[in-house]
């Protein structure tokens, strides 16, 4: 049962005081040793008991729902004074752990955690899911517990805990705001929850006990989220987090299409989004429009679809409510109208009903599609859950299914090999390798792509060259580096430049005003498709003619949010066309509009001459530069 605001006094060895009126204390396990230590455990004590002064650990694990609960506890602990590090060190205050429940590993490591900072007589905080869905874990015992819809009240569960109480906030009254301050693992990176809990049963997950049924936000408050933190944070890239994202806007009479139209609208030139996991079930009824928005040049083609098995008898026993066919309909659909997306996938091995052919079931659906990302995890049985009463397979088949798995996995070594020697668009937000001697960049399909590790590449775009691949990413040459806030295609309103066989030459087009904005590209009628394809199949190629608009007819069958974008923005290997930001042009026809500006400067020089000829010559510069600025605006090459 949840346990909502309740205090419990800390079994650290000594009793609290007794006097209402004293500050209860933290109580440390005694240094042994020189008077310096002895000093040091005196100044920590002092801080710890001072509101907003102290210095906080705080470990994060799971997904990018609670990565952004991290940030936003975080946030509102710096706000109020605490200083955040996430290097165990001996002078720490307090340990903060944000934990996972989807697999027993996860949980182990983090119950370590806890007994390791319990050990040193810190006091110790609890957030996440593990504490949620199981309070009554006995390694939790006594120690002080952030709920996942309870994130806005860490700063008083810490300062209860510092003073020596143990303080449980597990209730589900409300969703955080999403307007709460942040500190971001990542500054380039925002990463927005849509949504908490989930509409789904499945028998083996632990993470419904935690989470709980779906809650979606408003729109507003997300697109408002969005355009804040891209126009005054320095966010170049958004990712959208949910338990379910196809599920999203469900139980407020809303839906993921109409978030995402929303969200593209505000969206700055240079700032990519991101679609988190979706499950097959409720993104079958939005697929041809979320096909359509992962077409647009600011949206990564890129889904997170899991399958988790390739048999419809081992999804039943899962509860995962479609079936391997509904599945491949999610997956053949992106992949004929959404050029070069990537869709990445999970697997379950080992469930307690899988049998031989269940199994076969799910290597033929790997093999059918040979995903460039899958997430391969070995069935753990989560207490609570209707999968852990099932009767387990034996561990060394399960074992042997997940390396067999892996190995055929592991084995498409090719799967960028048609990127060598392309020229592609990317975009590079703070990511590192793993190696710290390059930047991890993405295309628009999502690829990783490593350049020379240049720090001033953060938050832009760039464009280059492959020149080598591996199994799991390509290495590139760097040929441009386009200026902050500024991606091709990214600003229809703006002049670009077009890149085509390494030559460079400038073009323009239309105002965003006349030529449309992307929300209104969804509401186009047929005809306006038709006028799209025919503009685009006169001058569109992506070098290879896969996936492009050779003629009117395969324009057509991809119809996308512009001109400039149907199919070469989808395929990144597409550079004939790639628009650089530069002035706002007008066409020519428009310098009539400028006419009352000189009738006016006109009549200025005349009364100036008459009543004050000293002036004259400044007013006569003040004509030359205004008729020159506006000659240059409304040229058009």
């Amino acid at each position: 049962m949840d346990i909502e605001d309740s205090l419990q006094s800390l079994p650290a060895g000594g009793s609290l005081p007794s006097d209402e009126n004293s500050t209860p204390q933290v109580a440390y396990k005694r240094v042994s040793g020189s008077k310096n230590a002895a000093g040091r455990l005196q100044q920590e004590k002092a801080a710890a008991s001072v509101p907003g002064c102290g210095l906080i650990y705080m470990k994060t694990q799971g997904c990018a729902h609670n990565q952004s609960d991290s940030e936003y506890m975080a946030g509102l602990l710096s706000s109020y004074g605490y200083n955040i590090t996430h290097e165990w060190t001996d002078n720490v205050d307090l340990f903060l752990f944000n934990s996972c429940t989807v697999k027993g590993p996860s949980q182990d490591t983090f119950i370590n955690g806890v007994e390791k900072a319990r050990s040193q007589g810190k006091p110790v905080v609890v957030a996440g899911c593990v504490p949620q869905g199981a309070p009554s874990t006995k390694q939790l015992n006594g120690l002080s517990i952030v709920g996942t819809q309870q994130i806005h009240r860490v700063v008083e569960v810490v300062e209860e805990t510092l003073k020596g109480n143990a303080v449980k906030l597990l209730g589900h009254r409300q969703r955080p705001s999403l307007d709460l301050p942040k500190v971001r693992k990542n500054p380039f990176i925002e990463i927005v929850p849509i949504s908490t809990g989930c509409l789904n049963h499945c028998s083996y997950c632990k993470t419904k006990h935690a989470r709980g049924d779906l809650g979606s936000y408003e729109p507003h408050a997300i697109i408002n989220r969005v355009k804040s933190v891209t126009s005054k944070e320095g966010v170049t890239e958004v990712w959208l987090s949910s338990e379910d994202t196809g599920a999203y806007g469900r139980d407020i009479g809303s839906s993921l299409p109409e978030l995402l139209r929303g969200i593209v609208e505000v969206l700055p030139a240079g700032v990519m989004l991101r679609v988190g996991m979706t499950n097959p079930p409720y993104i079958l009824e939005h697929l041809q429009d979320v096909c359509k928005i992962l077409r647009h040049p600011q949206v990564y083609a890129f889904l997170h679809v899991p399958v988790q098995a390739g048999s419809n008898a081992v999804l039943d026993a899962m509860r995962r409510e479609y079936t391997v066919e509904d599945f491949e309909t999610v997956v053949d659909t992106l992949y004929s109208n959404v050029p070069g997306c990537t869709v990445s996938t999970d697997i379950i091995v080992g469930f307690p009903t899988e049998n031989d052919e269940d199994f076969q079931g799910t290597m033929q659906v790997v093999e059918k599609y040979k995903f460039p990302i899958c997430n391969i995890s070995k069935f753990y049985p989560r207490p609570g859950t209707l999968a852990a009463k099932m009767k387990p397979l034996d561990s060394k088949t399960i074992m042997g299914r997940s390396r067999h798995l892996s190995s055929v996995f592991n084995g498409y070594k090719d799967s960028f090999k048609h990127l060598l020697g392309t020229e592609q668009i990317i975009f590079v937000n703070g990511e590192v390798s793993a190696d710290k001697k390059h930047c991890v960049g993405h295309n628009k399909n999502y690829v990783q792509v490593l350049v020379p590790l240049e720090e001033w590449y953060n938050g832009r775009c760039l464009r280059v060259e492959v020149t080598d691949y591996s199994r799991w990413s390509v290495k590139a040459k760097v040929l441009e580096v386009y200026p902050a806030g500024t991606a091709p295609g990214h600003d229809d309103s703006q002049s670009v430049r077009l890149v085509s066989n390494n030559k460079q030459q400038d073009a323009t087009i239309a105002d965003r005003q006349e030529a449309g904005s992307f929300a209104q590209t969804f509401e186009t009628d047929e005809e306006a498709d038709e006028e799209e394809c025919g503009s685009c199949s006169a001058s569109c190629s992506n070098g290879n003619g896969d996936n492009c608009c050779g003629d009117s007819s395969a324009c057509c069958s991809q119809k996308g949010p512009s001109p400039e974008s149907v199919a070469c923005s989808g395929d990144s290997t597409a550079v004939d066309k790639q628009p650089k930001r530069g002035p706002t042009p007008k066409k020519a026809a428009d310098q009539h509009r400028n006419l009352p500006e000189y009738a006016a400067l006109v009549v200025l020089s005349v009364a100036v001459l008459a009543y004050s000829p000293k002036h004259f010559p400044l007013v006569l510069v003040y004509a030359i530069f205004r008729w020159m600025y506006n000659f240059w605006c409304n040229a058009t090459p």
